[in-house]
């Protein structure tokens, strides 16, 4: 195909076909794609300017945040990139990497307070409740319970097979099938999350009528509520239940927000190249940034500052 008759799909489907994207890859790619294309009037890849990524960039920083923004510029900008290696030269330039990235304000990381797990658990354990995309509950506690304690994330979930666990050697594996990075690595289990998996393979055992073989699904809720759609579980049903558990607590609650807790109370102990292993990351930097400070710590450093002599207060 001529440059000059190549548009942003065409240039898509050439990227992801030549980098083998793992599909949730492919659809980020494909939905920044379409940012651009329902907010630009240019379709052809030669005809993009700098104005016009700024115009693009000022329209859709109206209706969205600067770090979805900053998003699709990074995959647009990994688009033309590839467009513009030497044995292609489809394009030129790169307009999407000469137009910097929104600076993106230094929110704390979002958290759960242990409190508030508690009376999850006890939401997941003493009541029934009406929502039918949160039962049996108390498969959904051991869910809750699992992002807890070893801090992955929602798409790993449902790619955890019963081959990945080793339960007498204290251990979850991770496979490289599951992880963003295409990596693989062991993740420890807490000693109430061991005593959890053994009741879900108790639980799975009853109603498959037989021990569940290595490939198949640990973390299976279709089988304990025939309501679910499929038969496995997916990301968009622990989706939907965080939904519904945060409906009913009247406070946000998610995954991601489990993985930021772990995170953030582990990091007290200092062992952060450890912690930086658990959670998968490739870079510290991106495991500093999940942790919460603790004001109580802030303040037990500050008080190591030498007092003043106090300001006096006579009329």
């Amino acid at each position: 195909m001529l440059p000059s008759r190549m548009t942003f799909n065409d240039l898509c489907a050439a990227y992801v076909r030549f980098k083998l994207l793992k599909p949730d890859t492919v659809l980020m790619y494909r939905t920044s794609v379409k940012s651009w294309l329902n907010n630009s009037d240019i379709e052809y890849i030669h005809e993009v300017t700098e104005d016009a990524v700024i115009d693009w960039r000022n329209l859709r920083l109206r209706t969205v945040r600067r770090t979805t923004w900053n998003l699709h510029r990074r995959h647009l900008r990994a688009l033309f990139n590839f467009a513009m290696h030497p044995k292609r030269r489809w394009v030129t330039s790169n307009p999407f990497k000469e137009v910097p990235p929104a600076p993106e304000p230094g929110r704390l990381p979002k958290t759960v307070a242990v409190p508030l797990l508690d009376q999850v658990m006890t939401l997941l354990t003493r009541h029934r409740g009406t929502s039918k995309g949160m039962a049996p509950r108390w498969f959904w506690g051991i869910v809750v319970r699992t992002f807890f304690f070893t801090g992955l994330r929602r798409s790993q979930l449902p790619g955890i097979r019963w081959k990945d666990l080793h339960l007498n050697e204290k251990y979850l594996l991770l496979r490289y099938e599951t992880s963003k990075t295409l990596r693989e690595w062991p993740v420890p289990l807490h000693d109430d999350l061991i005593q959890d998996l053994g009741y879900l393979e108790q639980q799975t055992r009853e109603v498959l009528g037989r021990a569940p073989l290595p490939d198949e699904q640990v973390f299976n809720g279709t089988l304990f509520n025939p309501r679910y759609e499929g038969s496995v579980l997916t990301p968009d049903h622990i989706t939907r239940f965080f939904q519904d558990l945060t409906r009913e607590l009247g406070t946000p609650i998610s995954a991601h927000r489990l993985r930021h807790t772990m995170a953030t109370q582990l990091a007290p102990t200092g062992q952060l190249k450890s912690l930086q292993d658990v959670l998968g990351h490739t870079n510290i930097k991106t495991t500093m940034g999940y942790i919460h400070p603790d004001v109580a710590q802030l303040g037990g450093l500050v008080s190591h500052l030498p007092s003043l002599r106090p300001i006096g207060r006579s009329c």
